[in-house]
């Protein structure tokens, strides 16, 4: 036998004799707490062939057998799932300050990311810095209604595209490419003063091909996020394959800040107040707590964590509007009482849309974008409706089944925009205070994005079903809209959205 092979065959049964001792001595002592209830685990692999492909609905099954809060051992890993409001609210706020730490997916510690991330960073002083400067700088009222140009610019870009598109080809239009498309682009003005995704940029082009890449990459299971010990190993060959994509997107982010730092080190004078951006501000603080690796990952994970959930949003909304049309129907008729067919929409009309609001909470009810949630983590051992939560546990809050619970929903697998108009569903909103409904989670770790993601979401939406009629390509009959989904940090569609737009207003407005 080649001396190779038996060195890794040795090595793999030494490690598979230690990890099953820790394992055992490890089992011994999570029994000995008043965990949450669960389902017994085989040994070593714990509860992970429970999960199956859709975890969101095999935990939720779970939920129902066993209770709201319940615990589970996914491999090495001991995890607590909250699928209810009342157990969301204990985690994401009576907790909050001992349940915020993350638990950090392996495929996140290629390179050092998540050392500087803001969506894997750890509860402590650099992440409460990089959030703050986000909050700040970027998301606040303020500086929102200031870049509203910009997100109106962005959208008027994406009706004229397909337009353009429609007149000339008469094709249907991929609705998945073209909100990531434009969503990065909204983004990349805002953050960076430039169009992310353009196709006449190889450098431009090649960045988002590998943010997307690695966005598929890191949604797929790794052994390595239940058994660390096999992380080195990088037998999935993830690590090298997430590591190549992530370095081709920090070559476009350090070509971006190199190019901005020389045009600013040959004309300070150039620097004006009205067209600085949020990476100019970024320059301005750069120093010892703040390197540009610092500020490159901040970059990047605004405008992956942007992009990638806004895009599946809208196509969800779509896929919905275009399989309902009477839904689609109201939705326009809002539109064109208020807005009219003379004009676009702009950001000021959105206000007066109940209905277009209750679409938006409709889909962010059925379809969240996190499903589960980013992973947090036990800082140290708490109790939880007298059971244990113990140091380190990764605890996972359940959106997706909240949103299905039969118990607050009526009918809540049916698309029905109207509940969020009437009795108490008009009161409720998306903003963490409502914990029946928390797509956006709550707490100290709620998405820092949501304010613009609120601008985003409705403004692209209503001027997509404001400017176009849909329909299926090849006359196909509206009931045949594939709504399956492909479960990950993001939920996303099993197929994207092919559509076909016919134009609703005055040509001269496109």
């Amino acid at each position: 036998m080649d001396k190779h092979l038996v060195f890794w065959f040795s090595v793999l049964v030494s490690s598979f004799v230690v990890v099953f001792s820790v394992f055992m001595l490890w089992r011994r002592k999570t029994k000995s707490l008043p965990l949450p209830p669960g389902p017994r685990a085989w040994p070593i692999i714990g509860n992970l062939f429970l999960l199956g492909k859709k975890p969101n609905e095999s935990l939720f099954a779970l939920s129902q057998q066993y209770g709201p809060l319940i615990t589970l051992f996914l491999g090495m890993k001991t995890t607590v799932v909250a699928s209810s409001a009342a157990m969301a609210k204990e985690v994401l706020k009576t907790h909050d300050n001992i349940l915020a730490g993350r638990t950090v997916k392996h495929s996140m510690k290629i390179l050092s990311y998540h050392k500087s991330s803001i969506i894997w960073a750890q509860n402590e002083s650099h992440w409460r810095k990089f959030r703050r400067i986000a909050t700040t700088e970027l998301f606040s009222a303020k500086k929102l209604q200031a870049s509203e140009h910009v997100r109106k610019d962005s959208v008027f870009q994406m009706i004229r595209l397909i337009f353009e598109e429609n007149r000339v080809k008469g094709k249907s239009v991929n609705l998945g490419d073209l909100m990531i498309h434009t969503s990065l682009n909204m983004l990349g003005n805002l953050m960076l003063s430039t169009n992310v995704f353009d196709p006449n940029n190889p450098d431009a082009v090649d960045f988002t091909n590998a943010i997307t890449s690695w966005v598929e990459l890191v949604e797929k299971p790794d052994l390595a996020d239940f058994f660390p010990w096999l992380g080195f190993l990088d037998l999935q060959g993830v690590g090298r394959k997430i590591g190549a994509h992530l370095k081709r997107a920090h070559y476009f982010l350090d070509l971006c800040i190199s190019n901005r730092m020389a045009r600013r080190s040959r004309d300070p004078n150039d620097e004006r107040e009205k067209e600085r951006d949020f990476l100019d501000v970024l320059l301005d603080m750069q120093g010892p707590d703040l390197s540009q690796t610092d500020i490159r990952a901040i970059l990047f994970d605004l405008l992956m964590a942007g992009s990638d959930t806004s895009a599946a949003t809208v196509g969800w909304a779509m896929g919905e509007l275009i399989r309902n049309p009477d839904k689609m129907k109201k939705t326009q008729v809002e539109l064109d009482e208020t807005v009219g067919r003379n004009r676009r929409v702009e950001e000021s009309d959105i206000e007066h849309l109940p209905y277009l609001h209750a679409v938006v909470k409709e889909i962010l009810r059925l379809y969240p974008a996190g499903p589960l949630m980013i992973p947090h983590r036990a800082a140290t051992s708490c109790e939880i409706e007298g059971f244990v939560i113990p140091k380190d546990t990764q605890v996972m809050v359940n959106v997706w089944a909240m949103g299905r619970d039969p118990n607050v929903w009526k009918e809540p697998s049916k698309f029905m925009p109207e509940r969020f108009l009437e009795g108490e569903g008009a009161k409720m909103e998306f903003k963490g205070q409502d914990f029946e409904f928390i797509p956006f989670g709550a707490g100290r770790r709620i998405c820092l994005g949501l304010p613009l993601a609120d601008k985003m979401l409705h403004l692209i939406l209503a001027s997509l079903v404001h400017s176009f009629d849909w329909s299926l390509p090849d006359g196909m009959s509206t009931d045949k809209v594939d709504m399956d989904y492909l479960f990950g940090v993001v939920l996303k569609k099993r197929q994207k959205l092919q559509a076909v737009p016919t134009p609703r207003l005055l040509h001269n407005i496109y």
